[in-house]
């Protein structure tokens, strides 16, 4: 159960629970929304949600009320993300903080940081040094701290909003990474040609189809984490001119858009970068692409 151990605990009766969830289907929105909104905003286990039906006389715990879970499913309905609403989103293992101006981290990325551990598997023990450039909440830079706990490493981002929600989700492990504000690689020059992985998840949404965007991320997500230019590789070129950071062998692996990989490929080989792999998501689309700097 997501809910917090101090939160005072609402109990209702399953048969009340199950009569206003078909009210608040009726006015709109997803079941799986509704589900993920008992979930991770009262409580309620997906496993215990689907059963409820089979034992309507049976007693729930929620962490909120059905009053208040009302009220933040109609902000929903007019297009607000449950995950600003709650502050919150489970992502990995994590119950990670989220805020309005901050990207709300995506179960795809999840696979990004799959990626990037697999290849760092390889990586002494102790003193390989990682980067995440654009790290937004701090997801990507707290799984490969978590993954890596004998290896230090460097979380960026130029957004101010972005880098106080990362410090939040970073504090189990903020002694293994430093947070800095700065452009890409500029913040960087310090640990210049001794990084063995450095991942990110830049914008690459080309400018000209934000306005098709689901309302929801549209209207409510920050446009400079989505706007990738007109052909949404802007921010990767600008990734690419600083690949000499890495030390040789090291990795550089980021996210792309859906079709962008065959451009992508072609500007990490004009970067240098050899031994390049794509990898697909769940659905079996290219949606990572990794490469590394030549060994000497």
């Amino acid at each position: 159960m997501w809910a917090d151990s101090e939160v005072a605990l609402v109990t209702c009766v399953a048969a009340t629970l199950l009569a206003w969830r078909r009210e608040r289907l009726a006015e709109g929105g997803a079941a799986s929304s509704l589900a993920w909104l008992l979930d991770v905003g009262a409580g309620l286990e997906r496993k215990r949600y689907y059963s409820l039906a089979l034992h309507p006389q049976a007693t729930v715990q929620l962490s909120r009320d059905l009053d208040e879970l009302t009220r933040l499913w109609h902000r929903h309905l007019k297009q607000e993300p449950l995950q600003y609403l709650l502050g919150r989103c489970p992502w990995r293992d994590f119950m990670l903080t989220v805020a309005p101006g901050v990207l709300i981290p995506r179960p795809e990325t999840e696979l990004l940081a799959d990626v990037a551990i697999s290849l760092m598997e390889d990586a002494p023990a102790s003193g390989g040094l990682w980067a995440d450039l654009g790290t937004g909440s701090g997801c990507l830079a707290l799984a490969l701290a978590t993954a890596f706990p004998d290896c230090q490493g460097v979380a960026m981002d130029q957004d101010p909003t972005a880098l106080a929600v990362a410090a939040r989700n970073l504090e189990s492990v903020a002694g293994r990474v430093r947070l800095l504000a700065g452009n890409w690689w500029q913040p960087l020059r310090p640990w210049w040609g001794r990084l063995t992985m450095v991942v990110s998840n830049p914008p690459y949404i080309p400018t000209s189809t934000l306005a098709h965007l689901d309302p929801v991320v549209r209207c409510h997500e920050p446009r400079p984490a989505l706007d990738g230019g007109p052909d949404g590789l802007g921010c990767f070129r600008d990734l690419l001119a600083g690949v000499s950071a890495l030390t040789p062998g090291g990795w550089l692996v980021v996210e792309h858009g859906q079709g962008q990989a065959p451009a992508l490929e072609t500007l990490f080989a004009t970067a240098g970068l050899r031994a390049i792999r794509r990898h697909q998501d769940l659905e079996g689309n290219d949606r990572f692409l990794a490469g590394c700097t030549p060994h000497h």
